[in-house]
């Protein structure tokens, strides 16, 4: 890993890619508020990409497991939003933020599971997170110009 693609780097472009997927989700889903049958959709990513860097740092249960050869203990989905177990990461490549279905949510009478409120509270945090994502990944970039420029910008 060069400078140019630290893990930092990689991390914060994964988390751009599933932020904008997510805004995608949400505005696809503010789109869709009067069709009847509409099942609103989210990204999640978040989970995946964090059980990757655990494992990339040596600290996941993969590497647990093998450092002390024992099974991990056993994980439940209790809640339908939660990552498969099956499907975590164990490297950057492997997080592939993709689109879900709500399943089991139904809002209205027409079967759709769009709330306006809930989407606008869900767009405004997806918003802040991207901005502050890629505000630090600005601030790594510069800090990276300066180090080539000798410190002058």
């Amino acid at each position: 890993m060069d400078l140019i693609t630290s893990l930092t780097s990689q991390v914060m472009n994964k988390a751009l890619d599933g932020l904008s997927k997510r805004h995608k989700a949400i505005a696809s889903n503010l789109a869709n508020v009067d069709t009847p049958h509409y099942k609103r959709r989210d990204v999640t990513f978040e989970g995946a990409l964090n059980h990757a860097i655990r494992e990339i740092k040596g600290q996941g249960s993969l590497a647990r497991k093998q450092a002390s050869n024992e099974d991990p203990l056993p994980m439940r989905v209790s809640r339908s939003e939660h990552i498969p177990v099956g499907h975590m990461a164990a490297s950057l490549e492997e997080v592939n933020p993709a689109f879900t279905e709500a399943e089991d949510m139904e809002y209205r009478m027409d079967g759709n599971s769009v709330d306006v409120e809930t989407e606008m509270v869900q767009l405004a945090k997806n918003t802040e997170r991207f901005n502050a994502v890629a505000k630090m990944e600005s601030g790594y970039f510069r800090g990276l110009r300066s180090v080539i420029t000798g410190g002058g910008s």
